[in-house]
């Protein structure tokens, strides 16, 4: 009889967590560049939460990792994009106050009432909210 000596290593089954979490963080990354607030955030927080069930007890693999870090990246350029934008249109009051004017003319043709009359209707002035 032939023994083979060589000591066999456990063979790695590719693993369901950590495949979803790096498609997940890939399509958290890209949605992150289309100026959309809520698809980064939930693509690449679930890519973190499976990112880090697939370790389970032992190392994080390496579609693991790479999920994690493609989520985190696309969930800081997405808070960098969103700072920008908020920085763009309340810091000149030219585009604060066409802003308020576009808000104004879209609730009144959804509802029939400016944006500041239904503010005032629940007793709040809408003056504190533009400045």
């Amino acid at each position: 009889m032939e023994y083979d000596n060589q000591v066999q290593q456990p063979v790695s089954r590719p693993n369901g967590f950590a495949t979803a979490s790096l498609v997940l963080g890939i399509i958290a990354l890209l949605s992150a560049f289309t100026m959309t607030i809520l698809p980064p955030l939930i693509f690449g927080s679930l890519s973190i939460i499976l990112g880090m069930l697939s370790r389970g007890s032992g190392k994080m693999s390496s579609r693991a990792l790479g999920g994690v870090i493609s989520s985190g990246s696309a969930l800081v350029i997405n808070v960098a994009i969103c700072v920008i934008a908020f920085y763009t249109v309340f810091s000149n009051p030219q585009m604060t106050e066409e802003y308020w004017n576009t808000l104004n003319e879209a609730y009144e043709q959804m509802t029939g009432m400016t944006f500041d009359e239904i503010m005032e209707n629940y007793g709040i002035d809408p003056e504190l909210i533009q400045k």
